[in-house]
């Protein structure tokens, strides 16, 4: 079992105010970082944007590391609409259509509260050892919502972090 190695990161702003930098500032990846300031920016007044604010071409360097998960309500349940090459390739096989409670279930509470409290989260978490070397994942989790009422889709990331670095 990995155990986080950080606190995730919670928005206590009121809608459509701006991000705090110190926010930024606890996102290590620069990938992250840029996600996340494009959500923000296309949320503008709103508690989220909607699946339709995303422009992939606006996201390029990002779109390897990011994945698109629809949230269905009743039951709740989570299911992996896009996922990108370089997350297929540290998984193993691409999971694009399955639903995450088969599949794992680690990071199921952090969806469960970004989808109740519409907070975007951070966790970072232990990947693997080598020798030396402590290789940890750091993952971005933003809410999606087509009508304001309910969040409906989880835009997010996961990049590789070297704390040895």
């Amino acid at each position: 079992m990995t155990m986080p190695r950080e606190t995730d990161i919670h928005t206590e702003y009121p809608r459509g105010e701006r991000v705090p930098a110190i926010m930024l500032d606890r996102i290590r990846s620069d990938i992250l970082r840029q996600l996340f300031q494009y959500w923000d920016e296309k949320r503008g007044d709103r508690r989220a944007p909607s699946r339709d604010d995303i422009d992939p071409a606006g996201l390029i360097e990002a779109l390897p590391y990011m994945f698109l998960i629809d949230v269905l309500a009743e039951p709740r349940r989570y299911r992996v609409r896009l996922m990108g090459t370089v997350l297929v390739d540290w998984y193993g096989q691409d999971i694009t259509g399955r639903y995450l409670d088969e599949i794992m279930d680690q990071e199921l509470g952090a969806l469960h509260e970004l989808v109740t409290t519409w907070r975007p989260r951070r966790l970072v978490r232990e990947s693997g050892r080598t020798p030396g070397r402590v290789k940890l994942y750091e993952l971005l989790a933003l809410p999606l919502s087509t009508d304001e009422a309910a969040v409906n889709m989880v835009l997010g990331g996961i990049v590789q972090v070297d704390l040895n670095k």
